[in-house]
């Protein structure tokens, strides 16, 4: 009988899958140039500077925080870690562009509420998708029959 090979430890294999260097390098090219041709058409004004500013620090690091995760060892206190900032980064840029648009928008107390509720439902929402132990809520019935999916 054939043994199949160890699997590779985390550091040694290609967890990082898909995007190149020269990809990763034009996004944050591309976002760069972006958020500097934000901050030039603002005018000087400093709640719009401040915005960007910290929603492009927001990006870059939940860039990073997702290139280091995907990394981590499954199960790791440093997993959990990043699984945390990441919630914590996205929840940040959520109610960022939710305060932004209520600013800007000038909307009415009604609208301005339901744009509230969104952004709250959105971090409760990652929050349950990020750290629900169980996995899914789904039950699966103890004589049900697992099928498989088509290869």
């Amino acid at each position: 009988m054939q043994q199949e090979p160890e699997p590779e430890p985390a550091a040694v294999r290609n967890v990082g899958g898909g995007f190149s260097w020269f990809f990763v390098a034009g996004t944050i090219a591309f976002l760069t140039f972006n958020s500097v041709m934000a901050v030039y058409h603002s005018k000087g004004d400093e709640a719009t500077v401040a915005f960007v500013a910290t929603s492009y620090l927001d990006l870059l690091l939940l860039f990073c925080c997702l290139w280091l995760y995907k990394r981590a060892a499954p199960g790791s206190q440093r997993r959990n870690r990043l699984r945390a900032s990441v919630w914590t980064l996205t929840t940040l840029l959520t109610f960022s562009f939710s305060y932004i648009v209520m600013g800007t928008a000038g909307l009415t107390l009604p609208v301005a509420l339901i744009v509230w509720i969104i952004a709250a439902a959105t971090g409760i929402g990652a929050f349950s998708a990020f750290f629900d132990s169980q996995g899914s809520r789904v039950r699966q019935a103890p004589d049900e029959i697992i099928m498989l999916p088509p290869v």
